[in-house]
């Protein structure tokens, strides 16, 4: 998109992706606590306990992977470079990097997807070029003053 301006946009652990999380965890666990006063107030039986168990380790392993995957979150910088052109496009301008301390150089991908866009907050997909994909939350307050440009640019790519 040549109206969309080039723009370095640093990306990190998202702190409304831990809120939701943190809020989908209490809100399992306040369930699994209602289910289980549920059971107990006539009688407890063995089936019900074991599976207010069962029910309290799928939450463990849940609560276990939304922590690894919040603070396995990308970190880095999400570059839209608007005057460079792919080596095998020439007709497009326009190509997306990221760069993070695995890539210090940047690598160039296949396409950014802004899936969810509420305003001051942005869920992508990020596609690189073995098709492989990773999610990333983008916040407008890691850099307000360049946030309508990364918009802008997220508009006018595929």
């Amino acid at each position: 998109m040549r109206s969309a301006p080039s723009v370095v946009y640093p990306v990190g652990r998202c702190a409304f992706y831990a809120r939701l999380l943190l809020f989908l965890g209490v809100l399992g666990l306040l369930n699994l606590w209602v289910w289980w006063q549920g059971q107990i107030a006539p009688l407890p039986t063995a089936v019900g306990s074991g599976a207010f168990l069962v029910g309290l380790g799928i939450w463990i392993a849940w609560a276990v992977f939304a922590w690894r995957s919040w603070w396995r979150s990308p970190e880095g910088q999400l570059q839209w470079d608007a005057q460079a052109a792919e080596d095998d496009d020439q007709a497009r301008a326009g190509v997306w990097r990221w760069r993070s301390e695995a890539y210090r150089d940047g690598v160039s991908l296949r396409g950014v997807e802004l899936v969810l866009d509420l305003q001051g907050l942005a869920l992508l997909r990020l596609r690189n070029r073995d098709a492989a994909s990773s999610w990333i939350w983008v916040e407008r307050a890691r850099n307000p003053a360049r946030w309508n440009d990364l918009r802008r640019a997220l508009r006018g790519t595929p």
